[in-house]
């Protein structure tokens, strides 16, 4: 059977009574017709508040709290009296929001001398049976959370709300806390009735990055200059040049050995002073090109060795920084040039 507040008849008759009490004189500033019009507008509202009061009292005695929790807000809004105060606050209750409840009674309580000792009696009776079933939580800061920022079921609670007991209603509860270099706290917490749970928020640190990888220094080489090139071939043609003209003197020598035995040649003889004039020639001649194919040569690489300087990229590094989250792990690589 659903729970039904002594004198409940009584004070529904008294609520009923009072309604029409609340609606306020029209001034005297008003003419007739305008204070009419006005008087049936309240009437009207009156009655709908009436029958608002009526059907949340039926919905109260079935036990539909829902239902009857939003008619009795909806008579409220014509007027919030004690005793509307009271069913809404047994709604509340009833429903499970007891921290609301309490709230509500202290409310009605306030006022409940107006309506005399027994309901004043019954309202006392409601808050202290109430106080004594709310759960309570206690917060403190443990160890890395002096400056966390600490959330209870996702509301941010200020300096006031640490440490002391802040009433919640039953079930289950999230604890959280976040600060950088930390990792994230979270718990849940599940409050009994009239039980008392003290929650310590201690943070964790981040494990520290592994030191970052930093690639050697790319070493660039420079173009050499097209002058070590040109130098080159000329050596390189000259070299030639002096073996081609070497092979043409041992051609001439060949010739005159037969015909000038110990190097002497008739002078007579026209054609072996011409084949001796050419073996000359080809013997200086390969000398000469000798010495300025190796000095081309020479200064090619002299050039290309003086060239060999090196052009340093900035370092690259490698970061390997841990990403942690809930339920979830992994890393993020980060490479800088």
């Amino acid at each position: 059977m659903p729970f039904v507040p002594r004198r409940l008849g009584q004070w529904s008759r008294v609520v009923l009574l009072a309604l029409p009490c609340s609606i306020a004189a029209v001034g005297t500033w008003a003419t007739p017709a305008r204070a009419q019009a006005a008087q049936a507008q309240d009437e009207q509202t009156l009655a709908r508040a009436r029958a608002h009061f009526q059907r949340a009292i039926e919905l109260e005695q079935a036990g539909n709290w829902a239902e009857a929790l939003r008619a009795f807000r909806e008579v409220g809004q014509v007027r919030m009296t004690p005793q509307v105060r009271f069913h809404i606050a047994l709604c509340e209750e009833r429903l499970g929001r007891l921290v609301a409840a309490l709230g509500g009674y202290e409310l009605a309580l306030a006022d409940a001398d107006s309506l005399g000792p027994d309901f004043r009696a019954e309202v006392t009776e409601r808050v202290e049976k109430l106080r004594a079933r709310i759960p309570h939580i206690s917060i403190q800061r443990g160890s890395g959370a002096e400056a966390a920022t600490i959330r209870l079921d996702g509301v941010t609670l200020g300096s006031t709300s640490i440490g002391v007991q802040v009433p919640l209603d039953p079930g289950p509860h999230v604890v959280m806390a976040e600060a950088p270099g930390y990792e994230r706290f979270e718990t849940t917490v599940t409050l009994e009735e009239g039980a008392t749970q003290a929650v310590d928020v201690v943070l964790t640190p981040l494990p520290e990055p592994p030191p970052a990888f930093v690639l050697p220094p790319y070493a660039e080489p420079s173009r050499p200059p097209v002058a070590a090139y040109v130098i080159g071939g000329v050596g390189v043609a000259s070299l030639v040049t002096s073996g081609v003209f070497f092979l043409l003197r041992e051609n001439a020598l060949e010739e005159l050995e037969p015909a000038c035995p110990r190097g002497t040649c008739p002078p007579d003889d026209k054609s072996l002073r011409d084949t001796n004039d050419r073996m000359r020639f080809f013997h200086y001649g390969s000398q000469v090109a000798l010495g300025v194919g190796i000095a081309a040569v020479g200064t090619s690489v002299v050039l290309l060795l003086a060239n060999q300087r090196t052009v340093e990229r900035p370092p690259a590094r490698v970061s390997v920084t841990p990403a942690l989250g809930v339920g979830t792990a992994g890393a993020n690589v980060q490479l800088t040039f």
